[in-house]
């Protein structure tokens, strides 16, 4: 098995070529060049270190000679000076010095006899003077011989800091002790290097950091001692090695200085981390980068231009194959083979030109339709004449390359059933075909297929039967479709009157139910509003099937004597306009009663379900509105229609509800001429639903807002107010709920009621009914 190549474009081969070829010559000059460089750079830097660690080394002992010639005078001057002036002179000379800390003068034995600090420390200059240095590791060093001795790490009795100390002892036996800060000591060996040496260490011969040129952290933590670096600068003037120091590969240079009896290290990095292979490095990848880029530009500047005719080519031979054949020749280029193919595609094209000329000019003059279509490609059209497309009233730009199925010629079963009648490579019947225009045509279709090299065709051909035959079959499905509309209407009304039956019987035994319950006995106003709004409706509907009745009869008394066209329209108008009076008036009642129904079985059954609050607030409301339609106060509902799902009592819900709105129109808008009760809900952050019955009325005095919820409290108390409207409601809210009823309001300012219950009730135990329990919290909205 043979798998299929990844063609690219002529840019991308280009591009391609030109990268690789770069590429590999860059890498080879490049690498020659590295491998001729960084041996170059690294025996420069062996050499470069081991001048640097000498003339480093020389620097710093000529530094600490100077110091060792400083304290020498200052032990002379201090010979020269009376008594009570030595620390005078001490002083003036760390006065004096950059580096100096402190100097102090010990007797031979042992007891500091003058002192000298900085002014820093100057507090702390008595403390030095009496005190017994007899142990002091610079005087024990000096107790069997007269010079001068060095310590890296020096303790200062004056600060208890670690210091760069030296000892001075003159032939009588007394011991003149310097310290030098490390910060300031730092400095000086900095300014004596110079700024362009390497990093370097100042090693004691106990193997401690002293000094650090780059940084301090190292000092004092860091112990070389056993380093073989050491050991060799012991044997030879500077000793080389590469180390690894932090991960980092590091080649450094030891020497040894006797008089000071210290180690200097500089060191510098190796290998990939030397600034100068980094940089090396660096410009070659900025090279590589920069001829790879010209290179792209290059390759799609030259790509575009060879693209560009060989583009022209193959549109060109998709226009021919296409049927669009270009009249202008194709302009020459630069590439002759590429002209060549151009000069021969057009002579191609031409012949074309002509077969496909001839061969329109004989299919246009057939005075029927005609149409050809590829049998391998799922009947597409190929070509259609000039008489299907007057006949047909379709574009012959829309009807090429799809089915007959796709453009609506004729349905899959119809084309389905007209090839399975075929005989041989001949078909022949009758179809109905579409026009563009949406009209049918019964037709005679002829079929002839059509074996060629490369494809298998099938050439159509459609007669017009004539007009006859359509008017009788639409006449025939005319009646057809009469019938069958009479027999569905009878059928439709039937059911609609038994479900309203039904659902009458329904009302009435809830409406009783009702009426023997005390509870609920508010319930019974509905059902008066809403057997008064089913009033008109069911008028309505029982005038229009009267009619339909009469027309029933008129018709089939026209059918005994010979139906005609005009009656039959006539019939079938009256028969549609009855209908749909009693369709829209069966349907207003059987919601009314839909609404009401649902209402109803939700208050007296008290069952847990869950349901939608928009639902439950608009069946509610629109069971209520017939009680107060004849008044002149309006109700207003604004709860959204998803996201306020309840698993609850929609019962209870309900009939808090509805008192709560009966609350509003019986006491808030007494006096008044008009007003407005509005219901909203929201959900809270905490998950909570918020249902709000709000009204402009006259509000509720003060006195009784604490106890709006205790039984019979009422302001129409022997007017039909009995005070248990809102105890119920606030037992259902509190006890079936699962939430808490509150109020706000103030006088001449309306009032506000605000159920906050969870979105899923609590498993409360079933009640006998919500006016039986006892609230225990009175709540009023701050």
């Amino acid at each position: 098995m043979r798998w299929p190549r990844t063609t690219w474009p002529l840019a991308s081969h280009l591009l391609a070529l030109l990268g690789v070829a770069m590429l590999l010559t860059f890498t080879v000059v490049a690498g020659t060049l590295v491998a001729w460089r960084v041996p170059a750079i690294e025996q420069e830097d062996r050499e470069a270190l081991q001048r640097e660690a000498e003339d480093v080394s020389r620097r710093l002992e000529s530094l600490l000679g100077t110091a060792e010639s400083r304290i020498s005078l200052a032990q002379m001057a201090l010979d020269d000076a009376p008594r009570d002036q030595a620390s005078r002179v001490l002083a003036q000379e760390v006065r004096n010095s950059l580096v100096l800390g402190a100097l102090y003068s010990v007797s031979a034995d042992g007891v500091v006899t003058a002192a000298g600090v900085a002014p820093a420390h100057a507090a702390r200059q008595g403390d030095l003077l009496g005190m017994d240095l007899l142990h002091n590791p610079l005087v024990r060093a000096l107790s069997s011989r007269v010079g001068a001795v060095w310590d890296g790490r020096y303790l200062s009795p004056l600060t208890a800091l670690r210091t760069v100390g030296m000892g001075l002892r003159d032939p009588l036996g007394r011991v003149l002790l310097a310290e030098m800060e490390y910060d300031a000591y730092l400095k000086l060996v900095l300014a004596a290097a110079g700024s362009d040496v390497a990093a370097f260490w100042i090693v004691d011969r106990s193997g401690e950091v002293i000094v650090d040129s780059d940084s301090a952290a190292v000092r004092g933590h860091v112990n070389l001692r056993g380093w073989p670096l050491l050991q060799a600068a012991l044997q030879q003037k500077v000793a080389l090695q590469e180390i690894t120091l932090d991960g980092q590969a590091v080649l450094a240079a030891a020497t040894y200085s006797r008089a000071l009896d210290w180690y200097l290290v500089t060191r510098r990095p190796t290998g990939l981390d030397h600034p100068q292979v980094r940089n090396l490095l660096s410009s070659v990848a900025l090279s590589l980068g920069a001829c790879l880029l010209t290179g792209v530009f290059v390759a799609m500047f030259w790509a575009r231009r060879l693209a560009r005719p060989l583009q022209a080519i193959v549109a060109r031979a998709r226009a021919t194959a296409q049927s669009r054949l270009p009249g202008v020749p194709l302009a020459p280029g630069s590439v002759a083979e590429l002209n060549a193919l151009a000069r021969e595609l057009d002579t191609m094209a031409g012949a074309m030109r002509k077969r496909e000329q001839r061969f329109l000019a004989i299919f246009n003059a057939a005075p029927i339709p005609m149409s050809v279509a590829d049998v391998g490609n799922a009947l597409r059209l190929l070509d259609v004449n000039e008489a299907w497309c007057r006949d047909l009233k379709r574009q012959r730009e829309d009807a090429l390359g799809r089915t007959g199925i796709e453009i609506g010629l004729w349905s899959l079963a119809e084309r389905d059933r007209f090839m399975a009648e075929r005989q041989g490579d001949k078909l022949q019947g009758e179809a109905r075909i579409r026009c563009g225009d949406g009209t049918a045509l019964q037709m005679q279709v002829f079929g002839q297929r059509v074996r060629l090299p490369s494809q298998e065709l099938l050439v159509w051909a459609t007669v017009d039967i004539g007009p006859l035959r359509a008017r009788q079959t639409a006449l025939r499905e005319l009646n057809q479709a009469l019938e069958t509309r009479v027999v569905q209407r009878t059928e439709a009304l039937a059911e609609i009157n038994a479900v309203l039956a039904r659902n009458v019987e329904q009302l009435r035994a809830a409406q009783d139910e009702l009426v023997r319950s005390g509870t609920m006995a508010a319930l019974g106003g509905l059902v008066a509003g809403v057997a008064h709004e089913l009033n008109t409706p069911l008028g309505n509907s029982l005038m229009a099937i009267s009619a339909l009745a009469s027309v029933q009869q008129r018709l089939e008394a026209a059918m005994a004597g010979g139906l005609r066209r005009a009656d039959l329209q006539t019939y079938l108008a009256g028969l549609r306009e009855g209908t749909d009076i009693a369709l829209r008036n069966l349907r207003r009642a059987a919601e009314l009663v839909q609404s009401f129904k649902q209402v109803a079985v939700d208050q007296t059954s008290a069952k847990r379900r869950p349901f939608a609050l928009h639902e439950v607030v608009h069946e509610l409301v629109a069971s209520l509105r017939p009680s107060y339609a004849r008044t002149p106060y309006r109700i207003e509902v604004q709860v959204p229609a998803s996201g306020l799902a309840m698993d609850s009592y929609p019962g209870a819900l309900g009939q808090a509800l509805a008192h709560l709105v009966h609350n509003a129109m019986l006491h808030a808008f007494e006096g008044c001429d008009h007003g407005t009760v509005r219901i909203d809900a929201r959900l809270a952050a905490d998950g909570a639903i918020v249902l709000r019955v709000c009204d402009d009325g006259r509000g509720i005095a003060p006195d009784l807002l604490d106890r709006i919820f205790d039984p019979f409290v009422t302001t129409r108390m022997g007017r039909g107010g009995t005070g248990l409207g809102l105890h119920i409601s606030h037992n259902a809210v509190a006890q079936l709920l699962g939430g808490t009823l509150t109020v706000q309001s103030a006088p001449g300012e309306g009032t506000c009621f605000a159920l906050r219950m969870p979105a899923k009730a609590p498993r409360t135990p079933r009640s006998t009914g919500f006016g039986a329990f006892e609230p225990s919290v009175h709540a009023r909205a701050p």
